[in-house]
């Protein structure tokens, strides 16, 4: 945790690669803004990083986008596609992304050494929501919340939804 929790840094990345992979697809806003049934305006928002958006509603951009989910958090997904280097490749694969994450940040807490009290005191999020996640008593929670665990935990928020791989990271 170098720098200060600043939550708008992941919707920046998520809405420019939600953009990219979206006129990649050759949609307008209205139409993908449609077919999740999500408001254009705030779809808009959300790709300059403006809004705040809920799991399940990134779990339904990904699918209709058919991008892999964990790649969307992904600062490299923008410059690999840009470069047509792309690292993150295949397409959309339906998995519990919520389950994954929660896993690794657990692995990714113990590893550390790091108590769940910790995540209010560098970000401001109360611990009883980050125990209702934890607990799977949440199932639709904020990106910005997600993010703030991966930013105690210290770890890329990507790699926290990617199976086996946090291991390697911690």
């Amino acid at each position: 945790m170098d720098l200060e929790f600043d939550p708008k840094e992941i919707l920046l990345v998520f809405g420019a690669n939600i953009r990219k992979a979206r006129k990649m697809q050759g949609l307008s806003i209205s139409e993908l803004a449609t077919s999740i049934g999500y408001d254009r305006g705030c779809l808009s928002s959300l790709e300059y990083g403006e809004q705040n958006i809920e799991y399940i509603t990134a779990l339904n951009l990904a699918r209709k986008l058919n991008a892999p989910f964990p790649a969307l958090f992904s600062r490299n997904y923008l410059n690999n596609l840009a470069n047509e280097n792309i690292s993150f490749s295949g397409n959309f694969t339906e998995d519990d992304f919520l389950l994954i994450f929660i896993e690794n940040f657990q692995r990714a807490l113990k590893s550390k050494r790091l108590k769940q009290i910790e995540i209010y005191g560098a970000t401001d999020v109360q611990t009883a929501v980050i125990s209702r996640i934890i607990n799977r008593k949440t199932f639709n929670p904020t990106i910005k919340t997600l993010y703030a665990m991966a930013y105690t935990a210290d770890v890329e928020m990507y790699s926290l939804f990617l199976r086996s791989t946090i291991q390697e990271e911690i």
